[in-house]
Parts: structure tokens; sequence; C-alpha cells
């Protein structure tokens, strides 16, 4: 796989240098959604993080023992990507998680925020904030199945914190200072996926590839994209959930920036498999909230349809051969690890 990646990144240079007006209209638009939207959302968590991290928080052994995982793991899904890889970096580090577990949990702590989720999706979007319950439960609901056992194994024996805890001005002004840095990567990684989105919409175009190429690439682009399409609103909101989940090429790279341990292919498989079982779920939940169910349908014959034998044979079935497969994938990488 190594010796092929050299000339796929020609091939992407070539491709770069055939449609330069379509990449860089699309360079253009990452760089105004990182600074206009990415950067101010991001920055003040990944100073938080930084700050904690630079006060010896997580890595002080000992400190909160077991509940200290799942506290990073909560404060990782509040964080949103790629906070929650960076905190997951941090805790291999400071060996309060083993690589095996890390590799693990990569995909399933790094995803987008609440807020993002609210405000972005729910509220700009589909124009119903009351569609943020379904989706955060599906969205969160789906990796905790995973994060949950992962966590509950024992880790490794904790080192002492590689450096002492330091002062809260020292620790502030470096946390600014490196996220600054880590905000430039993000930049980065959101402009050559938008770059390159532009040149495969040129050379690609059409509706259908015209909504599912942004999601595959960027998840604000591919979030606009999916909710202009002309869909029941049940099916649009599961959709739109599955592609926040997966989170495109930008999140993955964004993701390796963070935990340089990843690697990129096997990372946006789980990411993709963990997003159709979000956007599933996100499906199946719709009828349990009667002031929703009332957009479709009546709420008895909603329940008949969603409760129905087969249909929760068939879900049942997809949630096992999801769960397998992303179970199977993470103790694959852990192995490599």
């Amino acid at each position: 796989m190594n010796s092929i990646l050299p000339y796929a990144a020609l091939l992407l240079l070539f491709a770069l240098l055939l449609c330069p007006e379509a990449a860089l209209l699309g360079a253009r638009s990452g760089a105004l959604l990182w600074w206009r939207s990415v950067f101010p959302a991001l920055l003040p968590c990944c100073v938080a993080l930084k700050l904690s991290e630079k006060l010896g928080l997580w890595g002080h052994p000992g400190r909160f023992g077991r509940g200290r995982l799942f506290l990073a793991a909560g404060f990782s899904l509040l964080a949103g990507a790629p906070n929650g890889a960076r905190l997951l970096s941090t805790l291999v580090e400071e060996k309060a998680l083993s690589p095996r577990q890390g590799a693990g949990l990569l995909p399933l702590v790094n995803q987008v925020s609440p807020a993002f989720l609210f405000s972005i999706i729910a509220s700009d979007l589909l124009k119903n904030k009351l569609l943020f319950r379904p989706m955060a439960l599906a969205l969160y609901g789906a990796p905790a199945l995973f994060t949950l056992p992962l966590l509950l194994k024992k880790a490794p024996a904790a080192a002492e914190p590689s450096a002492p805890p330091l002062p809260f001005a020292q620790a502030f002004s470096s946390a600014v200072w490196e996220s600054m840095g880590a905000m430039l990567q993000v930049g980065g990684c959101l402009v050559f996926a938008c770059a390159l989105l532009g040149v495969l919409q040129k050379i690609c175009p059409g509706p259908i590839l015209g909504a599912l190429l942004p999601a595959l690439f960027e998840v604000s682009a591919g979030a606009a994209a999916l909710s202009a399409l002309s869909l029941p609103l049940r099916l649009k909101t599961s959709l739109l959930l599955g592609a926040a989940c997966f989170g495109g090429l930008s999140l993955g790279l964004q993701a390796l920036c963070a935990y340089p341990r990843g690697k990129l292919l096997p990372y946006l498989l789980q990411k993709l498999l963990l997003g159709a079982l979000a956007g599933g779920l996100c499906y199946l939940l719709f009828p349990l909230f009667p002031d929703l169910a009332g957009a479709f349908a009546p709420r008895q014959v909603l329940l008949r349809r969603a409760l129905s034998a087969g249909a929760l044979g068939l879900s049942s079935l997809l949630s096992v051969l999801l769960l397998f497969l992303l179970s199977l994938m993470g103790a694959n990488r852990g192995r490599e690890n």
C-alpha cells in the first residue's frame, strides 16, 4: 500500500493542475469556511483541551481512576472533531490508554460536536430544532455501543507524567500557541479537501454526484448538499446524520494530524460503517418522538411501520453485521499496533 501512495500523490497533483480554476474555487470555499465557521468554533475548545493537558489533568497517574477515561470520552464528544482525536493522542502518550485501545476509540470519539448538530443541521438546514433529539441519540448512542467495552478493558500501568504541571499563566500561553498551530492544520486539511472536491465536481458533474461528493469530502458542504435534495424529512434527516457521523475526507485528515498513529483508509471505512449505523438508528427512532411523528403520518401508522417484525429483523441484522465488522476492524488495527 505504501508503494502506491507516491504515485497517488502525483495523480492528485496532476488533477489539480488539470482543473486549476475549479481547484482554486474549491480551495477558496474551504479557506472561507475555516475562517468564518470552523476557526471560531473549534479554537476555544482546543484551548480548553490543551490547557487541561498542560495543567496535568489527563496525564496524572491514578487521577480519577477509571472515571478519567469516561470523562475523556465525554469531553471528546462535546468538544467535537478533531479535538477528540487530539485528546486520545494525549491519553495514549501518557499511557492512560494502550495503543490498541486508542486505535479502537479513534473513529468513535472523533465525532462532530452537539453544537454543530444543533445549530447547523437541525436549526439552519432542516429548520426544526426538535430534530436534534433523535439525531443526537443516534449519533452519540451508536459510538457508545463500542466505547464502553473498550474503556472497560484494563489499561497499561500509568507512568509518571512526561512533564510536571505548569503554572496557569505559562500553561495558558502554551495552550493558545499550540492551539493556533492545530487550527492551521485544520485549515490546511479543509482547503486541501475542498480543492480536491472542486476538481472532482468539475470532472464528474451530475445531480446525484453533486450531493454525494461533498458528503465524502467535507462535512459542512456535504450537509448543505444533502439538505437541498427533495426527500422526505425523515429520510433526509437520517442521511444528514449518517454523513455527519462519517465526517468526510477532511475530518479524516484532521484526525490523522491530531492522532499520527492512525491509518486513513481503515479509519474512513470504520467511519462509513458507523455513519450507516447512526443513520439507520435515527430513522428507526423517529416514531418515538410524538411531536415529530405528526410531520410524516399518524403516530399509530408510523409505529406499526417502524416496529413491524420485518423492520425490526432487518435493522437488527444490519446492526449486528455492522457491530461485527467494526469490532473485527478494531481488533485488526490493534494487532497491527
